[in-house]
């Protein structure tokens, strides 16, 4: 397990995904198996660059160091290796929300100050982030949980239904090509995210047709409204 670690700090954050070359023969999302790890190369860059502006301390678990048998068993003994580090919080996050900020890292971290659990639901049922204290995390119970299904959600506000329970902003999860094209398409033009996606997306031929046709959108059929400049 990669780290930055500062004991001086109750609470750490927890990137649990895949290495560049796992994700991509996992999901391959982009049209060539090169342009397919480039992508998940830069899905992981950003998820560690973002958990490094929080200043917290921070672990990356990929299969490397994962133990167990089921998505639960190796998430759950990840969480427990930082836990037993000496921390007394962890807030785990993916590598496939590209929707996710700053912000939002910030008031999980907020809000995990004053509560047991914090969650970041996704829009399919899921979770895109999960705050635990030491104190409420119970590593079997939670293995139970049917991860990387539409029951996620639901049964983790279940398990937690005794406890202070936070939860923040929805987000989309990022898991399939149709996923992807929602997300360049929901983009605003003047975005870097969009560019780099439009590089590793599509065929050359396509990228032009898409960037017509967004830069159409944006700037002729909707008066100018160009939105957030910079997506990190």
């Amino acid at each position: 397990m990669n780290c930055k670690e500062n004991l001086s700090l109750s609470t750490a954050l927890l990137i649990f995904a895949h290495s560049d070359k796992v994700q991509s023969a996992l999901k391959p999302i982009a049209y060539n198996k090169k342009q397919n790890e480039a992508l998940w190369h830069k899905m992981n860059e950003r998820a560690v660059a973002l958990v490094q502006k929080t200043k917290l301390p921070y672990f990356i678990s990929d299969e490397s160091s994962q133990q167990g048998l089921s998505f639960g068993d190796k998430l759950s003994h990840a969480i427990q290796s930082v836990l037993d580090r000496g921390y007394d919080k962890v807030i785990v996050l993916g590598n496939d929300s590209p929707g996710l900020r700053l912000n939002h890292l910030q008031k999980a971290y907020l809000e995990l100050q004053d509560k047991s659990v914090v969650l970041g639901p996704d829009f399919k049922g899921g979770t895109y982030l999960t705050g635990i204290s030491k104190v409420s995390f119970n590593k079997e119970a939670f293995a139970k949980i049917d991860w990387q299904t539409t029951k996620v959600f639901d049964q983790l506000q279940v398990l937690y239904s005794e406890v202070k329970l936070g939860i923040i902003a929805p987000l989309t999860d990022c898991n399939t090509k149709i996923d992807f094209d929602k997300l360049f398409l929901d983009l605003p033009f003047y975005c870097t995210f969009k560019s780099v996606l439009a590089s590793l997306l599509f065929y050359a031929t396509s990228i032009l047709s898409f960037l017509k046709y967004c830069y159409t959108n944006a700037i002729i059929g909707l008066n100018f409204n160009k939105g957030s400049p910079v997506m990190e």
